[in-house]
């Protein structure tokens, strides 16, 4: 039978409008400004510092595409309207039974490797605005995911702080993950931990979206299979090294990951405190809690497809869960997104139901709407 109430996306992305960069961005870097320019047999997104400087941007609105169509070459004139456009964006919404949607850039997600910091910070300032901007066209539908540096931290902290003053932003995406010797476990990252708390502002590690490459064996099919791996390794950092004893007001996003990588992780995690200390070290664990309790309190994950993850709920915790639709990308379920959900939920109860496709989401962000 059709979903009772209607689902609120915890993971959808914007596709940025070709000129966003060239319009916003400091002036200082115009010249370098990312932009979108036609090739012979494809458009391409152009970012000097970024990547190789030049890349397909087929995946990035794929949503309606059968399987022998999607490859890496596209038009922005295929991209849907929804991704750029709030009118069409709303109704985008309807047709997929989605109320509102936490939203996360696109092209940025690749960002955080440019090491010119001074024009990175440029760049993710730039989407921060427009983001802003097109948020503000819907508040209630509409709530935006910032776009955050965390080199040099002071200037990551300053942009989460403006972020949230806009009242436009839910969520602030950092890098999943940092150099080797300055992982999270890392004191020094205590500063961004202590805002995020401050403000209650849930920080995101996006698939993707890190300093590091998730690519591992350089096979497309193996690398984007385990693509959640780096942050379970980043989580499960955080967690044994005590950051969450220390900002018990914190709290961590894993998005579009999907959700059943901690069923084991979590009973491993608790086994290990518990029997290797003796030659694996202490934690930094002081709260006497187990690494699964505090998991329950202050990690979530978001999927689209996962019915692994669904069916041990108990696990991972019906509390932990969010859906998303990630449209309009590769792994969207938009717009069949009731049916996908419907297929998952078979046998669950209705209050789990609800809390995963739209109750938690709404509890973590403080949306503005019914649970």
């Amino acid at each position: 039978m059709p979903l009772p109430f209607k689902a609120i996306s915890a993971d959808s992305h914007f596709v940025e409008p070709p000129d966003l960069w060239t319009k916003r961005i400091d002036r200082r870097y115009l010249d370098r400004a990312p932009r979108i320019v036609p090739g012979e047999d494809q458009d391409y997104l152009i970012c000097p510092d970024e990547m190789g400087g030049k890349r397909g941007i087929g995946l990035a609105s794929a949503a309606l595409k059968r399987s022998d169509e999607i490859t890496m070459k596209g038009r922005f004139a295929d991209v849907l309207p929804g991704a750029y456009d709030p009118s069409a964006r709303l109704e985008d919404q309807d047709r997929d039974n989605v109320e509102a949607e936490i939203l996360y850039t696109s092209f940025g997600l690749t960002m955080f490797v440019i090491k010119d910091l001074d024009f990175q910070f440029a760049c993710m300032q730039a989407f921060n605005d427009w983001s802003a901007n097109f948020c503000a066209s819907a508040p209630t539908r509409f709530f935006g995911a910032a776009l955050i540096p965390t080199e040099p931290l002071e200037r990551g902290i300053d942009e989460i702080r403006r972020c949230a003053a806009t009242g436009m932003f839910r969520t602030a995406q950092i890098s999943i993950n940092q150099d080797s010797g300055h992982t999270y476990d890392d004191p020094d990252w205590d500063p961004l931990w202590a805002t995020a708390e401050e403000l209650g502002m849930p920080l995101s590690l996006h698939v993707a979206g890190s300093k590091k490459s998730f690519a591992v064996t350089g096979d497309r099919m193996t690398d984007f299979t385990l693509v959640f791996t780096p942050v379970m390794y980043e989580v499960t950092r955080m967690i044994l090294s005590g950051v969450f004893d220390r900002f018990p007001g914190l709290k961590v996003v894993s998005v579009e990951n999907d959700a059943s990588w901690p069923v084991p992780v979590l009973e491993r995690m608790d086994y290990t405190v518990e029997r290797n200390p003796g030659w694996a070290g202490p934690t930094g664990i002081t709260s006497g809690r187990k690494p699964s309790e505090i998991f329950h309190e202050h990690v979530f994950c978001t999927f689209m497809r996962d019915h692994t993850a669904v069916k041990n709920r108990d696990i991972i915790g019906a509390k932990n869960l969010m859906w998303g639709s990630d449209y309009p990308h590769i792994d969207s379920t938009w717009p069949h997104s009731v049916e996908i959900l419907e297929g998952h939920f078979g046998g669950v109860p209705l209050e789990d139901q609800k809390r995963i496709a739209r109750q938690n989401v709404i509890e973590l962000y403080g949306l503005p709407l019914a649970p």
